[in-house]
């Protein structure tokens, strides 16, 4: 399907993307691949660098695209099938964003459907809930002042791998932390940070990553 007519087939998402803001790419560009003969860090920190730059250039149609892209690579799925996950990733940050402070559960369901969504399609053996909530767990903190250093989002990101996957491995720690480090740096800058820094320390993110499912270290 050519990408401006399966946009135009998709006109709600480009919105609701565009609406959740920044919670929504901060969260749904996080991959935990499953294709490992296809896995390529640097394709893949390219992509969300790309759709990050989409974000403050305000390019919806860029940033719908890139994300049903980036979705569809992570887990061999359609188009349609990633554009449906984009969708319900999107409506859980709308509602994330919009919550009042200890009431971000609102955001639950949505994330909770697009987790079960991923474990269909990617084959992976988690709990929904339980992931979801982990995700959230690191939304919250990177709302907190007190909490929303690169160290403890990073922990977050790392507990998500390990639910996940189900394991514990030293790439995930290192994952977690410079996924967090370079979303800091984003923040951080905003449309003048320095995109070169962010793409290098997301390359390195997922190549730890890539350890970590591996378990070869």
């Amino acid at each position: 399907m050519k990408k401006n007519s399966y946009l135009k087939k998709h006109k709600y998402l480009v919105c609701i993307l565009v609406a959740a803001g920044l919670s929504a790419i901060a969260f749904a560009c996080y991959g935990l691949f499953w294709n490992k003969a296809t896995y390529d860090a640097r394709y893949i920190a390219a992509r969300e660098t790309e759709m990050w730059k989409a974000y403050y250039s305000k390019d919806k149609t860029k940033l719908a695209w890139n994300l049903v892209q980036f979705l569809s690579y992570q887990f061999g799925i359609s188009r349609y099938e990633a554009g449906e996950i984009a969708r319900l990733l999107a409506e859980s940050a709308m509602k994330f964003k919009g919550a009042k402070d200890g009431h971000y559960d609102v955001a639950l369901p949505s994330l909770i459907e697009a987790y079960a969504k991923i474990r269909v399609y990617s084959g992976l053996k988690f709990d929904p809930e339980k992931v979801a909530r982990a995700d959230l767990a690191w939304w919250i903190d990177r709302r907190n002042p007190k909490r929303n250093s690169p160290e403890m989002v990073g922990r977050g990101i790392t507990n998500l791998c390990e639910l996940l996957y189900g394991y514990s491995h030293p790439g995930f720690d290192r994952a977690g932390f410079l996924r967090a480090q370079a979303a800091y740096i984003r923040y951080q800058g905003g449309e003048n940070c320095d995109w070169e820094k962010v793409e290098e320390l997301l390359v390195e993110a997922y190549s730890a990553l890539k350890e970590g499912i591996d378990r070869t270290n």
